[in-house]
């Protein structure tokens, strides 16, 4: 590799590389809820991402190639807004494991995510992936380090006390408070401190033809499940009060009841500790670790209020 970047947004004259590229396997490192629903079936199709780029369907897409050979390939779609991005296909196709290609590619998106204002730039990887060195030299930092939990789940006692229901649009404000108490800060100063960024940044592309349940208590939403059954699979996003296991076990009971098949995954957050508590009662078990990163291109502007002359400001300290 050379100092002079290599990469560039996919072109039509990049197609007859991209055909050579497509028929063959290579390892995404870039992992979303949607590829996590069947593991052993995800498989990235550069050549369709392409296609999905040039008839301007929301996908974008850089390719490091040299000549005919393609070195590397990055994808990365929107979230739940156009101010966020999720980066969905990260390959290393070169023959060193320097990691230039990766470095290259995510240079490439973080300038095109900055030209597009775009605020939220987020990459999730396996704990150990070997671009992910790059992507911390590229400035994205690990807002969360997640398990995917995997099993047969046994039926559960529903606690008492608890009522589980539908997600209706009112609950938005209550979702985004319970968010804000599952998580540590040090994450949501990444992935969102506000209503909005949290509302860009929530991934839902994979539930569709699912649904979402909340569980209360005297009226106050205390956990949330998105769930979605494919492959034989049902495939669970909690999240929870701190130490409140009954409200999980509660979603967790109806969504079994609900389910044709036993078989879950879910991909938790290692913070969460209620939720990975439930599961392990229910007979699943952890897997892969991985690391969702983020790199913040802008923070909200704040509302100033405005200080006239002659207007007294209090200093905090003594006279």
């Amino acid at each position: 590799m050379t100092s002079e970047s290599l990469s560039h947004a996919a072109r039509p004259t990049d197609l007859v590389a991209l055909v050579t590229f497509d028929d063959q396997v290579r390892q995404n490192q870039a992992v979303t809820m949607d590829s996590l629903v069947d593991l052993d079936q995800h498989r990235t199709r550069p050549l369709n991402a392409a296609l999905a780029q040039w008839l301007h369907l929301g996908r974008r897409m850089w390719i490091n190639v040299d000549g005919r050979e393609v070195h590397g390939i990055a994808t990365a779609r929107d979230l739940n807004a156009k101010s966020a991005w999720a980066i969905d296909t990260l390959i290393d196709a070169a023959a060193d494991d320097a990691n230039d290609v990766v470095s290259d590619l995510l240079g490439q998106a973080i300038e095109a995510a900055a030209r597009a204002e775009v605020t939220h730039l987020l990459l999730r990887t396996l704990l150990d992936a070997a671009g992910r060195e790059a992507a911390t030299r590229a400035g994205f930092r690990p807002a969360l380090i997640e398990r995917l939990w995997r099993g047969a789940a046994r039926a559960m006692a529903p606690p008492e006390g608890i009522n589980v229901r539908s997600v209706v649009e009112a609950d938005e404000l209550a979702l985004f408070q319970l968010y804000s108490r599952s998580l540590p800060v040090e994450a949501r100063s990444l992935l969102g401190m506000t209503r909005e960024e949290w509302s860009a940044l929530r991934d839902r592309r994979w539930l569709r033809g699912g649904a979402e349940l909340v569980a209360e208590r005297e009226g106050t939403i205390t956990a949330l499940v998105g769930f979605h059954e494919q492959h034989g699979r049902v495939q669970l996003d909690l999240v929870a009060e701190p130490d409140d296991v009954a409200s999980v076990a509660a979603l967790l009971g109806v969504v079994l009841e609900r389910a044709s098949s036993s078989e879950v995954s879910a991909l938790v957050p290692r913070s969460a500790a209620s939720v990975e508590r439930v599961l392990a009662d229910a007979g699943l078990a952890p897997e892969s670790e991985y690391v969702q990163l983020c790199r913040r291109l802008a923070r909200p502007v704040l509302a100033e209020s405005p200080v006239h002359a002659g207007m007294p400001v209090p200093s905090g300290g003594g006279a």
